[in-house]
């Protein structure tokens, strides 16, 4: 039977999840217009993608109605009010003590995109993408870490030479299509006002690394439930992402009042949408690509989001781009980097061996 290469089923949810995020520079650009302000924004996308996440759990998972699971989840989400007390070290307590730890990291996760916006006003927006672009890499290792911990019986595949390599590739196509996007870095000024920028581009890239503590949390509530499989342990994934989302929603509106709360009813009303019919879709494929694949580099996918941002803004708006040759390389590089993560190599040295008569070469 002939050789054939397939997208694996991760892959495609990765792909779906690259797409619809990757409009959401386009929404942010026609929402906010000329006189919105992204603060107020972001409270729109975030209350869109809360209520997106209550009434995919509502109705797509009966079973979290439940009056014993009811009760147990929300014991664990909001075990953060009662992190005082610490009298009593039962084990009842320390799971409580434990969960809520990770879900105040799930709620930073959330709030850490405010520091990508504080960082563009102190460096280039160049320079803030190309630091918070380290999330995937970064957030893979993580993965892989937690997956042993968690025991799952080798549900990843242990990360090997060619996904470093695949992995470096993708953030350096990515970051030159950051720089040539914004044809010249000005890193000019003052020295306080650069290490201020990058410092805080650095703290959102460890809000979106922290968001592996959500699938964490997720896999753990899946077994206290006895709710097994993907479908359950992504639900409570989102679950974790709608209490990092209560959190992290008071934080924002604070910024949003304090400057004005400057927007349009429409502007608005276009950010509530982009949490419903982006952030949301693009959330649940991304946790279930994760949480299905023996493959985590995978994630490489996730560098191509900003080739795909940027195209939509060519079409659809004025944007310019500095160095449209060091975009086309940068998502050339991309592009590469995602063939080769994606096993097209090992699948034509299978193919050419067994043109040979051998055995094909496995991972």
């Amino acid at each position: 039977m002939a050789a054939r290469w397939v997208l694996e089923g991760p892959t495609k949810l990765i792909l779906g999840s690259v797409l619809i995020a990757s409009t959401y520079s386009l929404v942010v650009d026609v929402g906010l217009g000329t006189e919105g302000d992204p603060w107020v924004f972001q409270v729109g996308a975030m209350s869109g993608k809360l209520i997106s996440i209550l009434l995919y759990l509502v109705l797509a998972h009966p079973e979290f109605r439940q009056r014993d699971v009811a009760t147990l989840l929300l014991r664990r989400a909001l075990g953060w009010l009662a992190f005082w007390r610490l009298a009593g070290d039962s084990p009842e307590r320390r799971k409580q003590r434990r969960s809520a730890l990770w879900i105040l990291a799930c709620g930073y996760s959330q709030f850490s995109i405010t520091c990508f916006v504080w960082s563009t006003r102190f460096v280039d927006t160049a320079v803030s993408a190309i630091i918070v672009g380290a999330f995937p890499a970064l957030f893979v290792v993580l993965m892989g870490r937690q997956d042993r911990a968690l025991g799952s019986r080798g549900r990843y595949r242990s990360l090997t030479k060619v996904d470093g390599v695949t992995m470096t590739l993708a953030f350096g196509g990515m970051a030159t299509v950051a720089w040539g996007a914004a044809a010249a870095v000005d890193l000019e000024g003052a020295l306080w006002r650069t290490l201020a920028g990058v410092f805080l581009a650095a703290a959102a890239t460890t809000g979106g690394l922290l968001s592996a503590k959500s699938f964490k949390w997720g896999v753990f509530r899946a077994r206290e439930t006895g709710a097994t499989g993907v479908g359950s342990e992504s639900a409570l994934v989102l679950v974790s992402y709608a209490a990092g989302t209560l959190l992290a929603l008071p934080l924002i509106a604070g910024m949003a009042v304090s400057t004005g709360w400057r927007m349009p009813n429409t502007g608005f009303a276009m950010a509530l949408v982009c949490g419903l019919v982006v952030m949301f879709p693009a959330n649940i494929l991304f946790i279930r690509a994760n949480l299905s694949t023996r493959r985590l580099s995978v994630n490489n996918l996730i560098y191509a989001e900003m080739l795909f941002s940027l195209l939509w803004l060519w079409m659809f708006t004025t944007i310019d781009v500095g160095s449209p040759t060091l975009v086309f390389a940068g998502a050339a590089t991309v592009i590469v980097a995602n063939v080769l993560s994606a096993g097209v190599g090992e699948w034509m040295i299978g193919k050419a061996n067994r043109r040979r008569g051998r055995n094909p070469v496995h991972p």
